[in-house]
């Protein structure tokens, strides 16, 4: 054969043979990887790293801070971190070596750490002639401190930036060592108003950063308190902070440590406060409470040889609230140096309702007024208050009639102690003293309700309404539910008329306003109720802008005050959660790299979104997980997870929540068991208007059972799934939720896992069922009516109970009392029980998440088996 056409065939061979090499070459590849396997997708620590936190622009915009802590430092304190806007990078400012100088825990950690780094060889025994030498020189062992400290002043450059190398690069070792000691790291942080300063608070403390080119805390408090609520005064001259009950002003430079909040009469106690933008008066939020309410419930443990009894507090439905008194005061700090500032009540009100609210009073940019919002709860009412700082008129009348009211108090109390002197006939009684210089005037002057409106909508709304002024200082801003979804209203106080600003079927969640007030910084699910997206809106003309670049959810968002910077937290399906900056020109960068490279190869595969309506006309959404090369001429099991209830804000569709039950372990039976998953999000959750988060009171868990069938049947004619093999299953009230299909529809749901489901409602605790489950009276367990304990004859499938027997928020005398509702009706053979001894709400226990994941595979292989049907 000629040699060119020799070449010729080997060429042909090799390229027959090409598809089987590639083949094999991935076959090894497979096989290296393994199959999907559940350790893998829950092992024991998680593979998903801390997220950054409480993002904050600069005055200049040009920089942002934020609080963060690499994977291998997971297990300890955030350091505070710069991401400079001009460079385009990003520098950890703070470190356990820097605060190491002025903390002793710190120290204690970086000893640990450079004890676990050094060889193991330098940690063996010694041989025997070196210890008898040792043994001699038993003196030595026994150092003082400053020929310790002299060893290791005598430790070279070199030595101490190597040791410097170790300590701050974590070893793995250290990053899952639980009994090792904890650095705390940074807990909040301050922006100067106008220079690139910080304040932080490290272990209660307070530290100031004055050069970001070259940063060195400064430490300014060194007290056994722990200071919080730091902020720079309105010029940056200096500080305050929060003390305990009182609110003290720092002014560099000077020696002087003044209390700017005041005595507040007897039984009350500091809750909240506001500085006004000029830093001369002070808002503040009072309470007076009476512990003594609520009840103990008895809880037991299995960790020792007998069984022991804990007792834990519980307040539920039908027990008595113990009232508080809340009051609203004004003060002046300039009056107050001379003891002449009187302190000025605007508001009272006695809170008797678990979900009585009161929101933080706001002042004007022209520092004249206060708003604020009370909603009570008996009535549904929600009242915005305004206050006007009172003029010399409105005081000189209110002191006079302090004054009077004042000696009229002081006479009564007088005439009863010359009675009780003439009756016991003790000479030298005192009668009651004249009161101390340092208590202001209590003045009495009320704040205007501005409007009010009765709330019907979600429980969680009042708490979201926190009215605030616009930079007119007359306009008032707040977010309600009056058109049936959170959109933002602007008040006209002067006529109590309303404008509602944002509109359409999604949510708005403010973020903060624009310096001057004109402009309202928002996250908003306008382009989709499963994200959550950067907007800012024009609060003069109503104009809703969208900031973000990439479509995905956001979260710790900060946007420089002129809107064209912005920075947060973003994820999407496909990608893991992380630190990106938006510029000016739109450019997206990602600052952090939060997650090992397990964990970015855990999240390749994308749920679908899909949405479809209930039997009312309502859109419910839903996302799920096919089989791979899924057709729909082939019949596959339906497997469901659902919450159902109201969790503020928040619901199970999101894009990017790589939950372990809507995500993991759905895309799991997926893959691994040909099983069709979904995650729905029925009428009951939040983040859908206020119908969707209402929709439980006094019908707790029926609109999701319909939403669910008519889920069932969309997937049915829409996705051939096979309607005899459908299996719910959910935590919490989804616990709750499962059972409640499966005892009401027992033809639908074939299968359900049920964990730690509150199916007593009148046993759990009040603020949460009285604004989600229906009203009860004191002593009255009317919300028995809603127990699952009468329902649970009608089971007819497979039902799994899971709980921690050391739950103290769901009990678990729940699950134990629908089991024995489930054995008196003859279900033994259909009802099991998985239960931690150990564990709490969450399990965790004896039992972790991977024990959970593969209770739940096994135990739906063996109710409705494997993938598709024949």
């Amino acid at each position: 054969m000629p040699r060119f056409l020799l070449s010729l065939a080997m060429v042909f061979v090799i390229a027959a043979l090409l598809p089987a090499v590639t083949y094999a070459k991935n076959n090894k590849t497979d096989d290296a990887k393994g199959e999907l396997k559940l350790e893998d997708l829950f092992p024991e620590k998680s593979l998903f790293g801390p997220s950054a936190r409480g993002t904050e622009f600069s005055a200049d915009g040009r920089y942002a801070a934020y609080l963060y802590r690499p994977y291998k430092e997971r297990r300890h304190g955030s350091d505070l971190w710069i991401y400079d806007f001009k460079t385009g990078e990003a520098e950890r400012i703070t470190d356990i070596g820097m605060m190491s100088k002025f903390q002793r825990s710190s120290r204690i950690v970086i000893e640990d750490r450079l004890k676990k780094h050094k060889p193991e060889a330098d940690k063996e025994e010694k041989p025997a002639d070196e210890k008898e030498k040792s043994d001699d020189k038993e003196e030595e062992k026994d150092k003082d401190k400053d020929d310790s400290k002299k060893e290791d002043e005598e430790k070279t450059e070199e030595q101490l930036e190597a040791e410097r190398e170790i300590y701050l690069n974590v070893s793995e070792k250290d990053a899952d060592d639980e009994y090792a000691p904890v650095y705390s790291g940074i807990a909040s942080f301050q922006w100067h108003p106008t220079e690139n300063r910080i304040l932080m608070i490290s272990e209660g403390d307070v530290y100031l950063i004055d050069d970001l080119d070259a940063p060195e805390p400064v430490r300014l408090t060194k007290t056994d308190e722990r200071e919080s609520q730091i902020a720079f005064l309105p010029d940056g001259s200096g500080y305050t902070v929060r003390r305990d009950d009182a609110v003290l002003r720092f002014t560099f430079g000077e020696h002087l440590v003044e209390q700017l909040s005041p005595n507040l009469p007897s039984g009350e106690n500091l809750s909240q406060y506001a500085i006004s933008p000029d830093g001369k008066r002070m808002v503040l939020i009072s309470r007076t409470r009476d512990y003594s309410g609520g009840r103990t419930v008895d809880i037991i443990r299995y960790r020792d040889r007998f069984a022991k009894s804990d007792s834990v507090p519980r307040q539920v439905s039908d027990d008595e609230v113990k009232p508080q008194t809340i009051k609203v005061y004004l003060y002046e700090f300039d009056a107050a140096e001379t003891e002449h500032a009187d302190l000025i009540q605007i508001f009272e009100e006695t809170i008797d309702e678990p979900r009585d609210v009161i929101s933080s009073p706001r002042w004007s940019l022209d520092n004249e007024q206060v708003t604020f919002c009370f909603f009570d709860q008996e009535n549904s009412e929600v009242q915005i208050r305004l206050a006007k700082w009172p003029s010399e008129k409105e005081l000189a009348e209110a002191t006079k009639t302090a004054k009077r009211e004042r000696q009229k108090d002081f006479g009564t109390k007088m005439t009863e102690a010359k009675k009780k002197d003439t009756e016991d006939r003790t000479p030298g009684r005192r009668g009651p003293r004249g009161g101390s210089t340092a208590a202001p005037e209590l003045l009495k002057i009320d704040a205007k309700t501005v409007y009010q409106f009765k709330h019907y909508g979600g429980p969680n709304t009042p708490g979201m309404v926190s009215p605030d002024f616009a930079g007119d200082n007359k306009s008032i801003v707040f977010i309600s539910e009056q058109s049936g979804f959170r959109h933002v209203h602007l008040l006209d106080p002067l006529y109590e008329s309303v404008r509602q600003l944002t509109s359409g079927h999604f949510e708005v969640y403010p973020i903060r306003f624009s310096d001057d007030h004109k402009q309202l910084f928002v996250t908003a699910t306008k382009q989709s109720a499963a994200q959550l997206m950067v907007y800012v809106l024009d609060l003069e003309e109503g104009e809703l802008t969208r900031l973000n670049k990439e479509d995905g959810t956001f979260s710790d968002v900060a946007v420089s005050n002129d809107g064209k910077r912005m920075i947060g937290n973003y994820v999407t399906f496909g990608e893991l959660t992380e630190l990106v900056a938006q510029n000016e020109k739109g450019k997206v960068t990602t600052i952090t790299d939060s997650h090992p490279d397990e964990a970015k190869a855990m999240v390749e595969i994308e749920p679908e979104f899909f949405e479809y309506e209930n039997r009312h006309g309502h859109t419910i959404a839903g996302m799920m997980f096919k089989p791979e090369g899924w057709k729909k001429r082939d019949k596959h099991p339906l497997l469901i997870y659902v919450y159902g209830g109201p969790l503020g804000s928040r619901h199970s569709v999101n894009d990017g929540s790589y939950s372990s039950d809507g995500y993991f372990f759905q895309m799991y039976m997926a893959q691994k068991h040909g099983y069709v998953t979904i995650v729905v999000d029925p009428r009951g959750q939040s983040g859908y208007g206020g119908l969707f988060e209402k929709s439980n009171f006094e019908q707790v868990g029926k609109p999701q059972v319909e939403d669910l069938v008519d889920g069932v049947k969309f997937m049915t004619e829409n996705y051939n799934t096979d309607d005899q093999r459908v299996a719910v299953y959910g935590w919490s009230f989804g616990g709750f939720q499962t059972q409640m299909c499966l005892y009401t529809e027992p033809d639908v749901f074939q299968v359900g896992m049920a964990g730690a489901g509150p199916t007593q409602w009148e046993n759990y605790n009040s603020w949460y069922s009285t604004g989600t489950v229906g009203p009860s009276r004191k002593g009255k367990p009317d919300q028995e009516k809603y127990s699952l304990i009468p329902l649970a004859k009608n089971l007819k499938g497979k039902l799994l109970l899971v709980h921690g027997m050391e739950d103290t928020n769901v009990l678990f005398q729940d699950t134990m009392a629908v089991y024995r509702a489930l054995l008196k009706a003859g279900k033994e053979t259909n009802v099991e029980l998985f239960l931690d001894p150990t564990g709490g709400h969450g399990l965790g226990g004896d039992v972790k998440r991977l024990g959970r994941m593969r209770k739940y595979e096994e135990f739906l292989l063996r109710t409705i088996g494997e993938g598709k049907s024949e």
